[in-house]
């Protein structure tokens, strides 16, 4: 009997270690996706400016208004610093505080070049993604099989 229940711990770590991978991998998938879509904001706003000399509240009430934008576009969001970034891009606050203080022409240049930006990180971390897609699972899975060995 108590083999059995050694055996089903055994596996139940193993299950529990696996899954850890899989969540690991799954915050580095979540932030790729986060950055793809910031990319997209700011050459959405870059856009809008570039079409229209829109002050900066208006720029972010039109991308707010938008459901792929709404949750970088916090409500009453007045300038680019009030974007919410994700937790991986924090130093593009920088370069947003000084795209806000800049002409039309220039404020747009930034924003297409914080797009590119985040688009570059988001494909650094898409093979990160992959990377961790096969390597933790099977990492999570060995330490829950030593932990079940160490258990015995």
């Amino acid at each position: 009997m108590t083999v059995l229940l050694h055996a089903a711990g055994g596996i139940l770590l193993l299950c529990t270690g696996t899954g850890f991978g899989f969540t690991a991998a799954a915050r580095i998938r979540d932030c790729q996706r986060q950055l793809h879509s910031l990319s997209r904001l700011f050459g959405y706003l870059a856009e809008l400016l570039n079409a229209q000399a829109l002050a900066g509240p208006e720029l972010l009430h039109r991308a707010a208004r938008r459901l792929e934008f709404a949750d970088f576009c916090p409500a009453g969001a007045a300038a680019l610093a009030d974007l919410q970034l994700p937790s991986c891009l924090c130093e593009a606050l920088q370069t947003l505080r000084s795209a806000e203080e800049s002409p039309r022409l220039t404020a747009c240049a930034a924003l297409h070049r914080l797009a590119a930006l985040c688009e570059e990180e988001a494909c650094s971390r898409a093979e990160q993604y992959r990377a961790a897609r096969l390597l933790w699972p099977r990492l999570g899975a060995c330490l829950g099989v030593l932990t079940a060995i160490l258990l015995w």
